[in-house]
């Protein structure tokens, strides 16, 4: 499949976005999101300080690598691998009845519980970085794919930002209403 530059463009600058956000979030407060990789009890407490720092480096890194040609392939594949990760660790713990830990998806910016929305998402999230890694077809870009591509890619990344932002508000709302009723 070949799909024109625009879309894949648009594709990895939102993805890029969203991984940037997220490293600098868990960069900020890298004590909150090393007690988020402990409550997940999948590795030895002792890993979970360098996974509070190798897993940011990482989302760096691949945020980053998106934007150079040279290691597109790279960093799309250590963002596929991390997103395949992060989802597997969600869905192990929401198998094991664990809903109430924070995904740390954004570190102490924006606490979610785990649900099924988060394993949705992250589909969503793989899909778009499959989208920057596909192959292009041969037209330059003009101009107004330059201003199409900002315009799209910020748009998706409110979309992003609100819809992380009502996953992460639902339970508080849900207890509202049953304290209310």
């Amino acid at each position: 499949m070949i799909l024109d530059p625009t879309i894949a463009a648009i594709a990895g600058t939102t993805i890029a976005a969203i991984f940037l956000g997220s490293a600098v979030m868990k960069l900020w407060q890298p004590t909150e999101f090393r007690a988020a990789v402990e409550s997940y009890r999948l590795v030895p407490e002792a890993m979970s300080a360098a996974l509070g720092w190798i897993i940011p480096a990482l989302e760096l890194a691949g945020a980053i690598g998106l934007a150079v040609a040279a290691t597109r392939g790279a960093a799309a594949l250590v963002l596929l691998c991390l997103i395949v990760v992060f989802t597997g660790a969600i869905a192990l713990n929401l198998a094991r009845g664990r809903r109430d830990l924070d995904c740390g998806c954004f570190g102490p910016l924006l606490r979610q519980p785990l649900s099924g929305w988060l394993i949705a998402r992250n589909g969503l999230l793989a899909l778009l970085v499959l989208a920057a890694f596909t192959p292009v077809g041969g037209r330059p870009l003009a101009s107004l794919d330059y201003l199409t591509i900002v315009a799209a890619a910020a748009a998706l990344v409110i979309l992003y930002g609100a819809a992380n932002y009502l996953l992460a508000t639902a339970p508080k709302v849900a207890t509202l209403r049953m304290r209310d009723a």
